[in-house]
């Protein structure tokens, strides 16, 4: 168990301050007791650690529906936030959370959203994230979605999040990012979190 933060946009310090303090907060970590900020982190950043215990591997094959390191042999990763998961500004090309389960959205980002994913390219070079990977996320207990202007994210709205999210009053707010992106696999029947067949949604 590992705490969260409550930065928000605000960040101090460069990108690699940034990474040095995520790495710092949650390195073996398997539940988040609050948010995960993940804000400003550079292409360049190793994120595996979010994936698999240190000395572990993740296979960064996940764009092209490669093979990954299978999540059940990877004891400390993070399976579960409590709060909210924000995710902006980066431009890295995909976020190791395969493992995550549920959002419990105890507290909201600005007021309703439980997931926040907003700007992660660099409008001058082709580094941008390209693919969310949430394949285990089944549960957002309370609070929305919402994921926006990120220019080279695909499969987000291959994804049925009326199923996830469950208060049913809530939109899921998904728009304005990648175009010409690949289809899903045929065997996830239109509902996917990327091209591979291992990437439909559960």
């Amino acid at each position: 168990v590992c705490a969260g933060t409550l930065n928000g946009l605000s960040v101090t310090g460069d990108a690699q301050h940034q990474y040095q303090t995520l790495h710092k907060m949650y390195n073996n970590c398997e539940i988040v007791m609050g948010n995960l900020e993940i804000v400003l982190i550079d292409h360049t950043q190793d994120l595996s650690f979010l994936q698999v215990s240190s000395g572990g591997h993740w296979d960064m094959g996940g764009q092209s529906g490669g093979h990954r390191a299978d999540p059940s042999h990877c004891p400390q990763t993070i399976r579960e936030v409590t709060g909210y998961i924000l995710i902006a500004m980066n431009v890295f090309a995909s976020l190791p959370l395969q493992n995550l389960r549920v959002i419990r959205g105890t507290q909201f980002y600005e007021e309703k959203y439980a997931l926040f994913v907003l700007l992660n390219y660099n409008p001058n070079t082709t580094h941008a994230l390209r693919q969310l990977g949430f394949n285990q996320l089944t549960e957002i207990l309370a609070g929305g979605v919402y994921i926006e202007k990120n220019a080279q994210l695909c499969h987000v709205d291959t994804v049925e999040w009326q199923d996830i999210m469950r208060d049913p009053r809530l939109e899921p707010m998904v728009g304005d990012n990648g175009k010409a992106c690949p289809p899903c696999h045929e065997s996830c029947g239109g509902h996917c979190w990327g091209p591979g067949p291992g990437d439909c949604q559960k």
